[in-house]
């Protein structure tokens, strides 16, 4: 039998998109050469331009996380004077 190659599990889109930004952002990837590709002289895929994000963009895009930390923070530090309440009580 032979060896099985092992893939990783994600889609394949989504293993282009990572390689392209790792090779704008300098680190130098070797990428595997498919079997259908190997024959053929690959023309270059034309990139999208990159939207740049600025520190507005992330904070309404992630405004979510922020209160829901603060959520937990809260109920976290509601925990704690319960559990401090409880062991003078008990």
């Amino acid at each position: 039998m032979a060896k099985k190659t092992t893939r990783p599990n994600l889609p394949q889109e989504t293993l282009e998109r990572a390689r392209r930004e790792l090779a704008q952002s300098g680190v130098l990837v070797d990428e595997p050469v498919r079997p259908a590709e190997a024959g053929q002289a690959a023309a270059a895929p034309a990139l999208k331009p990159k939207r740049a994000l600025y520190q507005a963009d992330l904070r309404s895009e992630y405004a979510y996380v922020i209160s829901d930390l603060r959520n937990m923070a809260t109920l976290a530090a509601a925990f704690m004077i319960v559990l401090v309440a409880l062991s003078f009580v008990i």
